[in-house]
């Protein structure tokens, strides 16, 4: 079997229908697909268990979060490779035959799926930044393009299952992925993109749920640090005093506040420059509120 395909997923009972019916048309390559439902109280349960298909199995367990839950699917995969894919990435056609192209060409990589944010999610300004965000790492690359130790998108992405490791538990959102990406790097496994495993990321965005994500990222990022205590993690997330200083400097949080109070500059032109600001302030917050944790 080429690919064991292990999708975790928490009260989405629409699009992991969607996201499962996708990969089981998939064409020209063996694969099973193991479903994690996280402990749902949705309707996720009846319409998984309405899709009938040898191809796939679906795990129950009590809601432990998506690290457990893919640590699970991991456990049951048993093909060459394994793909993790977020419930909110619909593959398109010749998804997975385009990750098996790529492993065949670089036997120890790690292949990166090629999301994008579907026009369809919206254009109000800040779905616009956040689609510009989001996949501007990739735009312009070749296939087989190598992106650095920072490229690990868990959200879909695939490795050989034998050097496959468990993702350790943050205490809250963020830094988990990156976290088990830095291990895989230091053995030797790099990530590249798949340029022809198109993929949409239906994930609605806002404002307020991405500071609340960059906030927690900045607390969880002290514990990444202590996991692995270098410079190298260090710089990276900015768990260290000069960087806290400078971006305190940088980022104040009292001026974020100002801009959230009167949102009119949203309609402007200078927009996602402000929308840049407070991200990096909410990640300052987190950093300054995790400190001592």
């Amino acid at each position: 079997m080429d690919f064991s395909v292990v999708i975790p997923t928490h009260n989405r009972a629409e699009l992991i229908t969607r996201t499962v019916t996708a990969f089981l048309a998939q064409q020209g390559v063996d694969f099973e697909v193991i479903v994690v439902d996280d402990g749902s109280t949705d309707e996720s349960p009846q319409v998984l268990g309405a899709l009938r298909d040898s191809r796939l199995r679906v795990l129950r367990q009590p809601n432990a979060g998506l690290a457990a839950a893919r640590n699970a699917g991991l456990a049951q995969a048993q093909a060459q490779y394994v793909l993790f894919n977020d419930d909110d990435v619909v593959p398109e056609k010749g998804f997975l035959r385009a990750h098996l192209e790529l492993h065949q060409r670089y036997p120890r990589s790690v292949a990166v799926s090629r999301t994008y944010i579907p026009e369809a999610l919206g254009q109000d300004p800040f779905t616009r930044f956040w689609r510009e965000r989001a996949e501007s790492g990739v735009r312009g690359r070749a296939d087989g393009s190598p992106l650095g130790w920072g490229g690990y998108w868990f959200a879909s992405l695939s490795l050989p299952c034998r050097l496959a490791e468990p993702f350790a538990a943050f205490g809250g959102y963020g830094w988990e992925e990156h976290e088990l990406g830095l291990r895989l790097w230091r053995k030797g496994l790099w990530p590249r993109l798949a340029l022809g495993a198109r993929a949409a990321h239906e994930d609605r965005v806002n404002l307020e749920t991405m500071m609340k994500k960059a906030r927690s990222m900045g607390r969880m990022a002290w514990q990444f640090y202590r996991m692995h205590p270098s410079p190298q993690v260090a710089l990276w997330t900015g768990a260290n005093p000069a960087s806290l200083a400078l971006k305190r400097r940088l980022y104040p949080w009292d001026r974020a506040l100002r801009l959230l109070e009167k949102r009119g500059w949203e309609q402007g032109a200078g927009a996602f420059r402000r929308y840049r600001f407070l991200l990096e302030a909410a990640y300052t917050q987190g950093l300054l509120e995790g400190r001592g944790g």
